[in-house]
C-alpha cells in the first residue's frame, strides 16, 4: 500500500486497500455487534445484506458449513417469514440492478438508498438529466454531500 493510501486509510477506515479491507472485516465485523431483536434476528437489513454478499468460501471450514452459513445469511437478509415472494424478488432484482450500474452511478444511487427498482430507475434518470444539463458547465460531481 502506498504512503498516501495509508494516510487516507488511517483517517477513514472505510477507505482501505482490498486485502486490508478483508483483514479489517475479519477482525472487526463480528456478527455479535449488530443490533438484534429479542428473538436474536438482526435489525439492520443492510448489515445482513452486506454479510450475505461478502461471505467467502474461505470463511467456512468446509462446503457444508459454507452452504449452511449462506442459507442463514440469506434468511437474515431476505426474511422469508416476513416478506412475500414478490417482495423478495424485488429485493434481489434491485440489488442486481444496482450491481450492474457503472461505478460512479452505482455509488450515487446507493447513497440515496432506493427502496424499489422503480425508485432506483428514477434516480438514474434524474442523474442522467442533471448530467446532460451540466455538460457545458464542467463535470457533474456524482458524490453526494451525504458522504
Amino acid at each position: 500500500m502506498t504512503a498516501k493510501l495509508r494516510r487516507v486509510a488511517a483517517l477513514k477506515p472505510q477507505v482501505r486497500a482490498p486485502k486490508e479491507r478483508e483483514r479489517f472485516r475479519a477482525a472487526n465485523v463480528e456478527e455479535d455487534w449488530a443490533p438484534r431483536t429479542e428473538s436474536g434476528q438482526h435489525v439492520n437489513g443492510e448489515f445482513c445484506q452486506w454479510n450475505f454478499w461478502r461471505f467467502r468460501y474461505q470463511d467456512a471450514s468446509g462446503p457444508q458449513e459454507a452452504l449452511s452459513q449462506l442459507r442463514k445469511l440469506c434468511h437474515q437478509w431476505l426474511k422469508p417469514e416476513k416478506h412475500t415472494k414478490e417482495q423478495i424478488l424485488e429485493m434481489l432484482v434491485l440489488e442486481q440492478f444496482l450491481t450492474i450500474l457503472p461505478g460512479e452511478i452505482q455509488t450515487w444511487v446507493r447513497i440515496h438508498q432506493p427502496q424499489s427498482g422503480e425508485e432506483a430507475v428514477t434516480l438514474v434518470e434524474d442523474l442522467s438529466r442533471s448530467k446532460g444539463k451540466c455538460q457545458g458547465k464542467g463535470s457533474l460531481s456524482l458524490v453526494s454531500s451525504h458522504s
